[in-house]
């Protein structure tokens, strides 16, 4: 290769290497441009970030005043009371807050208050108290009335979450036929059994509390005291329904939109065959329908009495004079004892109590009406209920009608 040739070779290779240094300047000049457009990307979404959030804390700022000028606002009409009258006054807070309290009402967790403030009134003028003083009235909060009686039925069975429209379970029936089959021949040892849907609607409890306005200045303390009233009503009344509703698929004077009571469910008491028992007592009927309870393949853990039975058991004694029954377990022989207004005279149901399911309405229903018609406010409270029996759980369940001709039948023959 001449001189010359050499010059020209060194002069392409210088060429391409700066081709190449070229190409490789402007693939890094173009990521750092796209770099560049990822960045202010990157920006622009961090200032649509920043602006949303200022947005949001002044939101919270105006949603702040909002509530500050509406506590403002309640405030005065709460004032304005001295110089317009309570009574018009309270009303009209009453009426400006009705969204307030019924969002209370139903959340179950928010609390809507309208305090009163009772204050002393003298007679002004007068270096010293006279007979024409006011001195005004100590007012007692406490709202007097008969003391609540335990619910005996809802504490021994519990209530159940409601779920549904409706209670829905399916039964069995069998006939059982099993005996010998011989080597190699035809087993004919048919046994029967056949299915039964059942379903039971609820039944749905109402009551309706009326207040009047003539006791303005102590609506907070009754409206609280009918709402904790109108529940313990609605509870004593589904206790009652669960021992004596009159709930049936079928019949006179019966509904299936009603509780179905244990008592129409239950199996009639009738003593063990060949039993007998020497001076029977109220804690022999309970114990022999325990037995029945046992040989049904169930677990008896409650009898249900009256108030006079339970007495009269408190009272039964051994050989030894040690009373049978425990008054710190209330228990007779592992067996708890609920005395109960719901029987009537000479009743007892014992029970296995998982061979019974009661279901309620996981909350009451309640509105708060303002009725002008008579110058008061309504509170309406409502439950839906329903008690389940599967009829083979039947047998879990003994009533005894009359205790007396229950210890009768123990008695032994002469």
């Amino acid at each position: 290769m001449t001189e010359f040739e050499k010059k020209a070779e060194e002069i392409r290779q210088s060429a391409e290497q700066a081709k190449a240094e070229a190409q490789a300047a402007k693939a890094e000049a173009a990521a750092a441009k796209a770099e560049a457009e990822a960045a202010k990307g990157e920006l622009a979404t961090k200032s649509a970030e920043l602006k949303t959030a200022q947005e949001n804390i002044d939101n919270l700022d105006a949603s702040v005043k909002e509530h500050a000028a509406t506590i403002e606002e309640l405030k005065k009409s709460l004032k304005a009371a001295k110089s317009v009258g309570f009574k018009a006054a309270f009303r009209a807070a009453l009426e400006e807050k009705k969204e307030a309290i019924k969002k209370a009402l139903d959340s179950k967790t928010e609390k809507f208050e309208v305090t009163l403030e009772l204050k002393t009134v003298n007679d002004i003028g007068t270096s010293q108290i006279s007979p024409n003083n006011r001195l005004g009235i100590a007012d007692d909060p406490t709202i007097y009335a008969a003391a609540p009686v335990a619910n005996a039925f809802i504490v021994a069975f519990g209530l159940r979450p409601r779920t549904a429209n409706k209670l829905g379970w399916i039964e069995a029936s069998k006939q059982a036929v099993v005996d010998y089959v011989a080597e190699l021949a035809q087993n004919t040892n048919k046994s029967d059994v056949s299915f039964t849907e059942k379903s039971r609607a609820f039944g749905k409890l109402a009551t309706l509390v009326r207040i009047s306005t003539e006791f303005e200045d102590w609506f907070e303390q009754l409206y609280n005291y009918c709402v904790n009233q109108g529940v313990r009503m609605i509870e004593d009344k589904l206790d009652e329904e669960i021992w004596k509703g009159v709930g049936a698929d079928s019949g006179a004077g019966t509904s299936p939109n009603k509780v179905y009571g244990l008592k129409s469910q239950a199996t009639a008491f009738s003593a063990l065959a060949s039993h007998s028992v020497a001076k029977a007592n109220e804690a022999d009927v309970i114990f022999d329908a325990v037995d029945q309870i046992g040989k049904e393949g169930f677990h008896a853990n409650a009898a249900f009495v009256t108030w006079a039975i339970f007495r009269a058991i408190k009272s039964l004694k051994d050989d030894n004079g040690n009373y049978l029954y425990d008054k710190i377990s209330g228990m007779l022989s592992g067996i708890k004892i609920y005395p109960t207004t719901r029987l009537a005279s000479g009743e007892i149901l014992v029970a296995d109590t998982n061979a019974a399911e009661v279901y309620a309405g996981n909350s009451f229903e309640l509105e708060f009406i303002r009725n002008g018609a008579y110058d008061a406010y309504d509170v309406y409270f409502r439950k839906a209920a329903q008690t389940k029996v599967p009829t083979p759980n039947k047998k879990g369940l003994i009533y005894v009608a009359s205790v007396a001709t229950a210890i009768t039948a123990l008695a032994p023959s002469e």
